[in-house]
C-alpha cells in the first residue's frame, strides 16, 4: 500500500491515541474513587475521617480530565495532566487518619508509575518513579497516621517494583505490538509513532525531516523464483543493512510487503540524497528509494513528506522502467 495512502486512512498516531484513553480513563477512575471516599467519610464517618486529601484529589483529577479533554494531547499539556493524575493519589494520603487508608493509596500511586513506565523511555520512567516514590514516603511521614519505619521502604519498594517488573512488562509487550515480527522493524502504527518524536526532536532543534521510501525491485519475482523463505530473507538482510547506514535516532519500518519507509532529522537535501545512496546501493538486491525534505512544522507537515516521499519513489520506478524499455537488446 503507498504511503500517502496509510497516512490518510490511518488517521492520528495509533499509539498517542491509545495513551491518551488510557490516561483518561485512569483520570475518570481515580475522580469516581476519590468522590466515593468523600461521600463516604462525610455520610458513615464524619467525625473520625478527614476527606481533604481526596477533596484535593478530586480537584486534580478534575484538573487532569480538563487538560488531558482535547487532543491531540502532548507537550506541556501533556506534561501537567501527567502531573495531576500522578500527584492525585499522594495528595489522598496527606491527611488519612487510618492506618489502612495508607495501603489502598498505595494501588494507584503503583498504577501511575506503571503508566509512566508503559509509554515512556526507562530513563525518564526511573526519575519520575524515584520522585514519585520520595513524594508518597513524605506524604507518609506527614499524615497523621502513625507509621512504621519499615512501611516507609516497603512503599518505596512497591512503588518501584510496580515500575520496574510490570511496567516494564507493560512496555515490551507495546514495543512487540508496534513490531513487524519478520525484520523486527517498525510497523505501521509503531512508524507513526516514532516518526511523531523524531518530527518533536527537530522542531525543538530546528532541524529539517528526510522521509525515505524504499521498495524492492522486482520482489515477486524473487519469491516466484527462490520461493518465499527466500523472500523473507532478502527482507531480513536488507533491513540490517539499513540500518547500519541509518543514523541512531533514525526510524525504519516495514509499511508493505516490500515496502519500508525511514524518517531520519539534521538532514538537508544534499546529504538525505547520499543517505538514500548508501541505503539502495552495495546491496545484491535492487532497490528504489523515493526522498522527501521539510521543516516539521505540523503534523500535517509530516504527512505531506510522506506522501512527497511516496510520489518521487514511483516516479524514479517509472523512470527505471522506461530506461529499461528504451535498452537495445
Amino acid at each position: 500500500m503507498p504511503l500517502k495512502k496509510i497516512r490518510r486512512s490511518g488517521g492520528p498516531d495509533l499509539s498517542a491515541t491509545l495513551r491518551w484513553r488510557t490516561l483518561i480513563a485512569y483520570l475518570a477512575i481515580l475522580l469516581a474513587v476519590y468522590s466515593l471516599a468523600i461521600v463516604s467519610a462525610v455520610a458513615l464517618d464524619p467525625t473520625q475521617s478527614d476527606p481533604r486529601g481526596e477533596i484535593a484529589a478530586v480537584l486534580l483529577c478534575l484538573i487532569g480530565v480538563a487538560l488531558a479533554f482535547r487532543r491531540p494531547l502532548h507537550g506541556k499539556r501533556y506534561a501537567a495532566a501527567l502531573l495531576c493524575v500522578a500527584a492525585a493519589p499522594v495528595a489522598a494520603l496527606l491527611f488519612h487518619r487510618h492506618d489502612v487508608a495508607q495501603v489502598w493509596s498505595l494501588i494507584p500511586i503503583m498504577f501511575v508509575v506503571m503508566y509512566i513506565r508503559t509509554w515512556h523511555g526507562p530513563r525518564v520512567a526511573r526519575l519520575c518513579a524515584i520522585a514519585i516514590a520520595v513524594t508518597a514516603v513524605l506524604a507518609l511521614l506527614v499524615a497523621p497516621a502513625s507509621v512504621q519505619p519499615l512501611w516507609l521502604l516497603l512503599y518505596a519498594i512497591c512503588i518501584l517494583a510496580a515500575s520496574e517488573i510490570l511496567g516494564v512488562m507493560n512496555s515490551a509487550l507495546l514495543d512487540a505490538a508496534l513490531r513487524d515480527p519478520l525484520t523486527s522493524t517498525w510497523n505501521r502504527a509503531g512508524v507513526d509513532r516514532h516518526a511523531h518524536q523524531v518530527l518533536a526532536r527537530a522542531h525543538k532543534r530546528g532541524e529539517q525531516v528526510a522521509v525515505f521510501a524504499l521498495d524492492i525491485d522486482d520482489f515477486k519475482t524473487i519469491n516466484d523464483r527462490n520461493g518465499h523463505a527466500a523472500g523473507d530473507q532478502v527482507l531480513v538482510d536488507l533491513t540490517r543493512h539499513w540500518v547500519t547506514r541509518l543514523p541512531e535516532e533514525a526510524v525504519i519500518g516495514r509499511v508493505g510487503g516490500d515496502e519500508f519507509v525511514a524518517v531520519v532529522s539534521g538532514y538537508d537535501e544534499g546529504a538525505a540524497r547520499n543517505l538514500g545512496l548508501q541505503l539502495t546501493t552495495d546491496h545484491p538486491v535492487r532497490t528504489t528509494f523515493g526522498l522527501a525534505v521539510g521543516r516539521p512544522d505540523s503534523d500535517a507537515a509530516l504527512a505531506e513528506l510522506f506522501a512527497s516521499a511516496d510520489d518521487d519513489l514511483y516516479r524514479r520506478k517509472r523512470e527505471r522502467k522506461k530506461d529499461s524499455a528504451a535498452e537495445p537488446d
